[in-house]
């Protein structure tokens, strides 16, 4: 709950908020300027602060989830894809040898994507690239990652 304190020669009304909206009108001789309480200044400067915890960014709803998962399915989708189209393998018998090298890849992807949130940084869009867009294109390439492995699974040949 924060309040705000105005007062004025000798009378004094107090503001609190907090799940309803009330107004308190209390007499008593005070200064004759506005003070914020102490709960205001710390809920104005938490209000500032994009910073944001581990475990609060892979919350359900948090920043984190969908943002690096669908990071991870465009890397996904467009390399299997290409390897795909390249071998004739499917993308369950690529992902049965995966090699280190692309694990590494993709754990300093989750890396790069986990510190601009963690550190607070707000997204912008820059040109063409908004952060609609990404959430966006991230979305189709989980749906067409899952798509490609289901129709790949059931037909049993590659898909491109």
């Amino acid at each position: 709950m924060s309040q705000l304190l105005v007062s004025s020669g000798s009378r004094a009304t107090i503001f609190r908020s907090g799940r309803t909206s009330v107004a308190t009108r209390v007499t008593t001789s005070a200064s004759s300027d506005i003070k914020p309480s102490s709960s205001t200044t710390r809920s104005q400067s938490a209000a500032k602060s994009y910073r944001v915890g581990l475990f609060d960014a892979f919350k359900f709803n948090g920043p984190a989830p969908e943002l690096v998962n669908g990071r991870i399915a465009m890397i996904g989708f467009l390399s299997a894809a290409v390897k795909e189209s390249e071998t004739g393998e499917t993308v369950l018998s690529q992902l049965s040898h995966i090699s280190v090298g692309t694990c590494l890849m993709l754990a300093l992807w989750v890396y790069a994507s986990l510190v601009p949130i963690l550190k607070g940084v707000k997204q912008e869009a820059f040109g063409p690239f908004s952060p609609r867009a990404e959430i966006t294109n991230g979305r189709a390439a989980m749906l067409g990652f899952a798509a490609l492995v289901f129709l790949e699974y059931k037909a049993g040949v590659p898909f491109f």
